[in-house]
């Protein structure tokens, strides 16, 4: 009987998550406390389920290294993170690879591979750098201060470099659709809506291509898988909803806040005005510093795992916090400061294992360009508000800014 009074007693304690951060820019304090006590601590959801969070970058790198954790929504005790989190449970076929385990997960993303390796990425540079130019010079000869950086850059670059991908002009309408489906303010009748228009405007695209290809990422993938019939159109669409969504509200959101640092922090700015050859270096200590991933990862136990002193059962959820493993000071000394000198590149803000980003190599360019064409058109930059009056998005599930007025 006491034993079950003290269970009673933990599940009780079992603190709230996600948990309120104290400054915008640091993830919340509490997680550095879980970090310094067991492997993992159970937490509490929005719907009072309890699940296991892990904070220590050993213990994220583990879990997600580990295929006795699935990633699939439906399994038993898959943390549901959101109110939005039910809608690939309810509508599985909606579910892209992300959602999938290996051999299914490796299939379609080996489809994909060729299209983000880093050589590719590097092929984008001199469109993008182009397409920065024309942007830039724009906002700073229109003579209006101060300018939105939000608007201005980080929210329509991402967009074009998808569209440009998907030999598209329709970015209002993608960005539109891709911003309800990362944002919790949303009902979940209202995201599966926008999930809905997105995946009926996919399907229209591909039909298309299928008729009439082109030289296009879409196109290549009706010609080489869905015509030899190694790839189905219900397969393909919620792999171009991944490509559209992950790789215009992540990029964009972590571009916010890296400008964010070039305009608030000297070192920063003044390291990279110096000697922009530390931007590769500077924008890894971005995506470990910001981790804007905010809520973590999920994933659920198949089996008993045991993870240094503690054991997650079979059937069990687990979250992983990515922010808090890229401040664990085992890894990162001085975690909590912005260093770009610092060698990152063990940061976590892209996962890690299988499912790790598949898009990084180009994201990590598109943020080293942007940070680069800001300091060339905007020497000196900084902000034109008060740091208190910024628009923090805390209610979307990759943290970013709602704006960024800046002047120079």
């Amino acid at each position: 009987m006491m034993q079950n009074d003290a269970a009673l007693q933990d599940e009780k304690a079992a603190p709230s998550y996600p948990m309120p951060r104290v400054c915008p820019v640091d993830p919340p304090p509490q997680l550095a406390g879980l970090r310094a006590g067991p492997a993992a601590s159970k937490v509490t959801l929005w719907d009072g389920s309890q699940v296991w969070l892990v904070t220590s970058h050993a213990g994220v790198r583990a879990v997600l290294g580990d295929r006795r954790f699935t990633a699939v929504t439906s399994a038993p005790g898959f943390p549901m993170l959101t109110r939005t989190s039910q809608l690939v449970r309810a509508a599985p076929h909606t579910a892209s690879f992300i959602r999938m385990d290996d051999p299914d997960h490796s299939r379609l993303r080996s489809m994909l591979t060729r299209d983000f390796l880093a050589r590719r990425a590097e092929e984008m540079r001199p469109v993008l750098r182009e397409l920065l130019d024309e942007m830039l010079s724009a906002l700073v000869s229109s003579g209006e201060r101060p300018v939105d950086l939000v608007t201005g850059l980080t929210t329509p670059v991402p967009s074009k470099v998808i569209t440009l991908l998907f030999g598209v002009s329709e970015g209002d309408f993608i960005e539109s659709r891709s911003a309800i489906l990362i944002d919790r303010g949303y009902t979940p009748d209202q995201v599966a809506a926008s999930r809905d228009e997105l995946d009926g405007f996919l399907r229209e695209l591909v039909e298309q291509r299928v008729a009439d290809p082109g030289t296009d990422l879409v196109s290549r993938l009706v010609t080489e898988q869905v015509r030899p019939g190694r790839l189905s159109v219900e397969e393909l669409v919620p792999m171009c909803r991944l490509l559209l969504v992950a790789g215009h509200g992540t990029t964009a959101s972590q571009a916010a806040l890296s400008l964010l640092s070039l305009a608030t922090d000297p070192n920063l700015a003044g390291a990279l005005a110096k000697d922009e050859s530390l931007l590769p270096k500077a924008v890894d200590e971005l995506l470990r510093f910001h981790s804007i991933v905010q809520n973590g990862l999920a994933r659920a136990a198949v089996e008993d795992v045991r993870l240094d002193d503690v054991t997650i059962r079979a059937g069990e959820g687990v979250v992983l916090s990515l922010a808090a493993g890229n401040r664990d000071e085992g890894v990162f000394p001085s975690p909590d400061t912005l260093d770009p000198h610092r060698d990152a590149r063990r940061h976590l803000a892209f996962g890690h294992g299988i499912h790790q980003c598949l898009g990084q190599w180009l994201a990590k360019v598109e943020i080293e360009e942007m940070l680069a064409a800001v300091l060339r058109w905007m020497p000196g930059v900084r902000l034109a508000v008060p740091f208190e009056e910024l628009d923090f998005r805390h209610e979307v599930s990759s943290y970013g800014l709602g704006a960024l007025p800046v002047t120079w």
